[in-house]
């Protein structure tokens, strides 16, 4: 059996269901490393309400049931997991850390260091206290040097200001508490707490339009969680209250029938764009104890239902965005994942509302026998374990390094397009070692 510190694992706690990924490192073509699905599997969420654990006894059950089906699949050992992180707790806003740079040594001029850089990011995550509220993600966008922007990545340049703009994710310290106990229930140790919707770019973006700037919309259960990113740089995160179990209470309630019967009429029969119904379309719901007998309905009504949920949902994610200010970094579109982009016409939705390209994401750069999950719904468990994999790369490659003895692996300057990328060591530290905090 392959080593345990070989295996990464992503866990994402959904309000609708817990979905475990289990993977192992691979390479492609180029010899680069690539993430290798071997063992996948999900439970029915309990105990969890839109992110939230509100029953810990419940939400360990569930999470060892996602995980011990995964491991059946997979035949590996699982000692620690990649927890994500979502719920309307979580929130993203952008700051600014401004330092004065002083030069080493009497006579030379001022020179940009490690350290210059980690400081100016404990300026900009230096926001005000809230109750229950912890920083636990910051990542630089851009830096300025004595005023010139757009700089990656200042490093050794000469200046004696360094700012950087950055993107800061706080959330709801007894929320990521209970989440952190929960786990540590069922005998788990966490690799890293990670907000979902990072995880769902790594896991389905291409590079060009990243580059160019995207918005990933996740439409869960019972949330949806947006993010923007441009150029390897995370301008916007935040969270919708409303997920696809709101299209399945709408149903349910216009047409008097049960959640379980509304949801398989979603699944199996529902849309939620006019184009893709005839309107003569009839769908015949199932008799169930307790009914009046046989009955039919419009699969057209069906889907204005789903429609005005669905119109409602990109609309509020809309105005966040636009309340803002950063749809403007938003040039090549928008990706749709989660189990909610499942619903036939939700991309054509989408396009009414932002007026933009939409397209269907799921998880890219798989090896192995993936296909069955190359779906959007698997989406954030994958990026959570591609994410994990990232960082034990990362971190081998710190003790081939000639000067291991004198650095520890957090000087490690992160290389990916994405996550991470030159976030600088104080922001490593942050995310490695949040969980230590509690």
């Amino acid at each position: 059996m392959m080593d345990s510190n070989d295996i990464v694992v992503g866990l994402d706690i959904g309000t609708v269901n817990v979905t475990a990924v289990i993977g192992e490192c691979d390479v492609d073509r180029m010899g680069e490393p690539v993430l290798k699905v071997v063992g996948v599997g999900n439970a029915p969420s309990e105990g969890i309400r839109n992110g939230v654990i509100i029953n810990k006894e419940s939400a360990s059950s569930c999470i060892v049931q996602a995980v011990e089906a995964a491991v059946n699949m997979s035949g590996r050992d699982v000692e620690e997991v990649v927890c994500g992180i979502s719920g309307e707790h979580v929130k993203g806003l952008n700051s600014i850390g401004v330092v004065k740079v002083d030069s080493r040594r009497r006579g030379e001029k001022p020179e940009i260091t490690e350290q210059s850089k980690q400081e100016a990011m404990k300026s900009a995550g230096a926001i005000p206290e809230v109750p229950d509220r912890e920083t636990f993600f910051v990542m630089p966008i851009e830096y300025k040097v004595n005023n010139q922007g757009g700089i990656k990545n200042p490093l050794h340049m000469i200046g004696n200001r360094l700012e950087v703009q950055a993107h800061i994710i706080t959330a709801s310290t007894s929320a990521m508490r209970n989440l952190k106990n929960c786990i540590d229930r069922s005998e788990y140790g966490i690799q890293n707490m990670v907000p979902i919707t990072l995880a769902d770019c790594k896991a389905v973006l291409v590079p060009e339009e990243e580059k160019a700037g995207v918005m990933v919309i996740d439409i869960g259960g019972g949330t949806t969680e947006v993010g923007i990113q441009m150029n390897g740089a995370t301008y916007f995160t935040g969270v919708v209250p409303i997920g696809g179990k709101y299209v399945t209470g709408d149903i349910a309630a216009v047409l008097r029938l049960s959640n379980d019967i509304a949801e398989k009429i979603k699944v199996n029969q529902g849309a939620c764009h006019e184009s893709l119904v005839d309107d003569k379309e009839v769908i015949e719901i199932p008799v169930t104890s307790g009914s009046f007998g046989e009955r039919t309905v419009s699969r057209l009504k069906v889907c204005e239902i789903a429609k005005a949920r669905m119109w409602e949902i990109f609309t509020k994610v809309k105005r966040a965005v636009e309340d803002a200010k950063t749809m403007q970094y938003v040039n090549s579109g928008i990706v749709l994942t989660g189990g909610g982009a499942l619903l036939p016409g939700v991309s054509e939705v989408a396009e009414e509302v932002f007026k933009i390209p939409v397209r269907i994401g799921v998880p890219l750069g798989l090896t192995g026998e993936a296909k069955d999950y190359e779906n959007p719904k698997y989406a954030g468990a994958i990026g959570l374990a591609q994410i994990g994999l990232d960082m034990k790369v990362r971190a081998r490659m710190a003790k081939k390094r000639p000067d291991a003895g004198k650095s520890s692996h957090d000087d490690i300057e992160p290389e990916d397009d994405g996550f991470f990328k030159k976030a600088g060591k104080w922001m490593w530290d942050k995310t490695k070692n949040f969980v230590k905090d509690f």
